[in-house]
């Protein structure tokens, strides 16, 4: 299969691309990164610049499916001009993935990225995908704008499949690392209460469901979580007890991280449970279904 993978330097492209590869895939990369090359023979680079709406076609010659991760970092302050870039670095991208996929007059299999941001934060309710109340905020109306606009691919007669990707769980980056840190030194602390609920996954769940969902062709959303959601508080001490370190510090008020991080620190404070429901039905087979032995291997990983 030749796929086009777009996002590939980032965390989660970054692994995908080595895991596609290994599995004996071809790969069309497009990236804004000058100059940037691979060495390897089943791959190709192209250029792209979705804030200028130009992209080289050569890179839909022969594409089997589009595996979309192009997106600014959310987890950034939300000043006017931020907002603007997480924004259009979405939706731009994928109007001009829409655009060229159009212009070739092609079919392939769209994988979307997505997020669980879409879901309003509630403590009591469990989300799944078939759930329709959506998210206010800034980073809920980004997120459904973004489907909104990878929906438009079903026009054009191609699968479409969007991805509401949890919390990913890396030790090469992401959220883990700057938890993982300070814990080791009895210094991990949660956000208020620490009573939120968070909806995590492996970063090798998180391929497997991506090639799942390729080989099974999978549409419409999939909510790409463990099954099994964790209060943030048990996240920190899951840690604490992996690593053998003991906790003192309390939750860290809200207030604080408002003043340090302005609207954006409502992330660490939202709760949202959600159940990845269509996984489980099609009988996906994580490899790490528990926090406990997630933690674990990722710590194991990075000895």
């Amino acid at each position: 299969m030749r796929i086009l993978v777009t996002g590939a330097t980032g965390l989660i492209g970054t692994q995908l691309c080595s895991h596609l590869l290994l599995k004996g895939h071809s790969l069309n990369i497009l990236t804004t990164k000058k100059p940037w090359q691979t060495d390897n023979t089943n791959s190709q680079v192209f250029h792209w610049s979705p804030q200028n709406m130009q992209i080289d076609y050569n890179a839909l010659k022969g594409v089997d499916a589009i595996i979309n991760l192009a997106g600014a970092k959310i987890n950034q302050r939300w000043t006017t001009k931020n907002k603007s870039i997480i924004l259009n670095s979405r939706i731009q991208s994928t109007s001009l993935l829409f655009d060229a996929v159009k212009q070739t007059n092609q079919n392939p299999h769209l994988i979307n990225a997505s997020a669980i941001g879409i879901y309003p934060s509630n403590f009591q309710r469990q989300y799944n995908e078939s759930d329709t109340s959506f998210s206010n905020d800034f980073d809920g109306d980004v997120v459904r704008q973004w489907e909104d606009q990878a929906k438009q691919f079903e026009k054009l007669s191609c699968k479409t499949t969007i991805l509401r990707i949890g919390l990913v769980l890396s030790n090469k980056g992401g959220a883990f690392v700057p938890m993982l840190l300070p814990t080791r030194w009895g210094l991990g602390a949660w956000f208020g209460k620490g009573q939120q609920w968070q909806s995590w996954i492996h970063i090798d769940d998180l391929i497997g469901v991506i090639d799942y969902c390729l080989q099974n062709q999978l549409e419409s959303y999939i909510n790409a979580t463990a099954p099994n959601p964790v209060r943030q508080r048990d996240l920190i001490q899951t840690i604490a007890r992996v690593v053998g370190a003991r906790q003192f510090l309390p939750g860290i008020p809200k207030f604080l991280m408002s003043t340090a991080l302005g609207e954006m620190h409502k992330l660490l404070y939202d709760s949202i449970y959600v159940k990845p429901q269509r996984l489980l039905n099609s009988r996906y087979a994580y490899q790490f279904p528990e926090l406990t032995s997630c933690v674990t291997d990722l710590i194991d990983k990075d000895k």
